[in-house]
């Protein structure tokens, strides 16, 4: 076990790579494991396509990939409490420094020195990873490995829909890839009353419809506002969930919620977007929130409960493939028709 393989980012350009490492050992507080399924998030993409914010001027070569993963414990550390050889556990991305105004506000997910797997330090797409006992989250062992290492792209979407206070409401959601894909399920789960979904592939459009969404409206196809307007009689969704980024999505989101609604956003924008605020935000008198990641760690536990209690996410895997095919995960990523990708070591 003195080497292994790694997906890499070697240098400043677009691409990675397949690369024998040596095997890394865990220091004070930390978990070696051996990793059993990791997943592909856009954040990757971008980095492979070596486009900014996360590579150009922040990203340093070389590093190992990925930032979701299931792994099981194959040796612990100094000092390591509460977990053994033999655990499943998965990771909490964001490594936080336990100490700024952030953090000892219970904020750790914005923390003031935030740092992520994959950008600042080591990833898991590799045969073997290490997580700080910090960042470790165990699993039930009932839990197979490609569905516990879509926890913490799960979360976000989970921290998304809990805010948008979804029970007993008409909740649409802009944007099905896998966090939009994913909320549609954790929206029903969590009480709404209808879900209507809005995206612009029919790949998507047919696995939102496994996660339960009630009606599908193909964004090439129809005025989304138009028809969250007809199938609200003219009111408007109480919560729409934007997650997509785009700013025509943005825009249509805030035109199709009702008055006294409720707006999160999760989406990034790649560029600054300009709205008429006063029009689609203050006079309407409308709750706009901002989400960014989990809360560490209470999203992580209503992510493993409502797994525990039967929410399938499985429709959202549309690819399984052994580590060294990970070239075939990109290019579906990139191609806009995938789910979650799915890489097995």
């Amino acid at each position: 076990m003195a080497t292994m393989r790694a997906v890499r980012k070697l240098r400043p350009a677009e691409g990675f790579e397949l690369a024998e490492i040596p095997v890394p050992q865990p220091k004070a507080g930390e978990l070696l494991v051996k990793v059993r399924a990791a997943s592909v998030c856009g954040t990757d993409i971008h980095i492979y396509k070596w486009e900014p914010p996360w590579s150009q001027g922040r990203y340093v070569p070389p590093k190992t990939m990925g930032h979701e993963v299931c792994g099981e414990v194959v040796q612990a550390g100094p000092g390591v409490r509460g977990f053994q050889e033999g655990d499943s556990v998965s990771a909490e991305s964001h490594i936080y420094d336990a100490t700024c105004s952030q953090c000892l506000r219970g904020n750790q997910h914005i923390c003031e020195k935030l740092q992520f797997f994959s950008i600042d330090t080591d990833g898991f797409w590799a045969e073997y990873a290490i997580i700080p006992q910090q960042n470790a989250w165990k699993n039930p062992p009932s839990l197979p490995p490609e569905i516990a290492t879509l926890q913490e792209s799960m979360g976000n979407s989970v921290y998304t829909v809990e805010e948008g206070q979804v029970k007993d409401k008409f909740v649409a959601i802009f944007g099905l890839g896998p966090t939009g894909l994913f909320a549609t399920g954790i929206a029903k789960a969590l009480g709404a009353t209808a879900v209507a979904v809005v995206g612009g592939s029919d790949t998507h459009l047919q696995i939102a419809k496994r996660m339960g969404a009630d009606a599908v409206v193909n964004r090439h196809q129809r005025d989304p506002v138009q028809a969250i307007k007809e199938l609200t009689n003219d009111k408007g969704a109480d919560v729409v969930l934007e997650m997509s980024g785009a700013p025509q999505a943005i825009q249509q989101a805030l035109e199709s919620v009702r008055p006294v609604g409720r707006v999160c956003a999760l989406g990034l924008p790649t560029q600054p977007v300009t709205l008429d605020l006063s029009k689609l935000v203050v006079l309407k008198d409308l709750t706009f929130r901002g989400i960014y990641g989990r809360r560490i760690w209470d999203t992580w536990k209503t992510t493993s409960r409502l797994l525990q209690e039967g929410l399938d996410i499985s429709p959202v895997i549309t690819h399984r493939l052994p580590l060294a095919r990970f070239q075939e995960g990109i290019r579906a990523m990139m191609q806009g028709e995938s789910g979650k990708v799915i890489l097995l070591p």
